[in-house]
């Protein structure tokens, strides 16, 4: 029954996302049958879109899963990720011999990060929403400051200088491919791969090893767990630790595997954070369903490129389909809390 509930819950937000924009593509003046199915089908026109964003958002949405099983909402996977890809920058146009040291340092960074705000929850009770989000601001300013003043491109201002490619992650050329090299000419980016290794051993962790039931068990019931001697609070900030290595590790890939620049507005980084939250929410914080969810948003990124072409709507529609669906995961998951109590109630009256 409980697998069943949450079946439902899922397609429900699907369909409600997907129906809410149907109707903003009628207003549009599109043809919103057609309009939806471009948006489900365009990452057949831009896999290269799919594959990275789904890789990013498995990683982020991660950083969110993991540590709200302790109870902890970390919406700072946008800051963790601005700090990843910062120092995984930095690092690699300083040590440019080979990528592994700038991923470490996009890990460390982002890891950095988790530990303060677990720390600041633990031992000072600030809630982590609250520096959270106020370290993301920290870290997009520091960011922006960063690649104006000292990394830019002399030829390119809007642009940091470009990752050497000794430091950049290899990717898997097109000849290598088989029948997908005509959907992938440019070759495939590792990231996916190193993102979908990233999800199983979270899950294995979380669900086959002795230290993932203490953790499983620490979130669930807090004051059980302390009776049978298990450090709850160390294990609420290296959730936090692990968050912020996930987060540092996905700015690092972007910087490293994909775009090999970060801009002076940070478009090519910014929304993966956030957009995360929602692919744990799709994915009922496991990790196997954030990664299914986040190749379903994936898909819808491609697809809104394509939509702009093919109905003449803007790529934002994706972001209202997303939306939507969140809201009403939210939505039906407080409710389904919330109608047993009312039930009871009225039964009472």
């Amino acid at each position: 029954m409980a697998a069943s509930r949450e079946a439902f819950l899922v397609v429900a937000s699907l369909a409600a996302g997907l129906a809410v924009g149907g109707v903003a593509l009628a207003f549009g003046g599109a043809n919103p049958v057609s309009g939806v199915y471009v948006l489900l089908t365009g990452f057949t026109y831009y896999p290269e879109i799919l594959v990275v964003s789904a890789s990013i958002l498995t990683l982020t949405g991660l950083a969110f899963a993991i540590p709200l099983r302790m109870g902890f909402f970390n919406i700072g996977g946008e800051g963790q990720l601005y700090a990843g890809a910062l120092a995984a920058l930095v690092v690699a146009l300083n040590a440019p011999y080979t990528p592994l040291p700038a991923l470490v340092a996009g890990l460390a960074a982002g890891g950095l990060l988790g530990v303060i705000v677990g720390l600041l929850r633990v031992k000072l009770n600030v809630n982590e929403v609250l520096s959270t989000i106020m370290l993301n601001w920290a870290l997009y300013w520091f960011t922006s400051y960063t690649v104006i003043t000292r990394l830019s491109d002399p030829v390119y201002p809007h642009l940091t200088r470009e990752v050497p490619e000794p430091a950049r992650i290899p990717w898997i050329p097109s000849s290598a491919l088989g029948p997908l090299s005509d959907f992938l000419p440019r070759g495939l980016p590792t990231i996916p791969l190193i993102s979908a290794a990233v999800a199983v051993a979270a899950w294995f962790f979380m669900y086959r090893t002795l230290p993932g039931l203490r953790y499983r068990f620490a979130g669930s019931n807090e004051y059980a767990a302390r009776s049978r001697g298990v450090n709850v609070d160390l294990i609420r900030i290296l959730s936090m630790a692990a968050a912020g290595c996930l987060a540092g590790l996905a700015g690092a890939l972007l910087v490293l595997g994909h775009s090999y620049r970060i801009d002076t507005g940070l478009s090519g980084l910014s929304g993966y954070g956030f957009e995360g939250i929602g692919a744990a929410l799709i994915g009922r914080n496991h990790p196997l369903g954030v990664a299914a969810a986040s190749i379903f948003f994936g898909g819808l990124y491609a697809g809104s490129e394509r939509i702009q072409v093919e109905a003449m709507v803007p790529a934002e529609l994706a972001s209202i389909v997303t939306g939507v669906i969140i809201f009403v995961v939210a939505a039906l998951s407080g409710l389904r809390y919330i109608a047993p109590r009312l039930l009871g109630a009225a039964r009472e009256v």
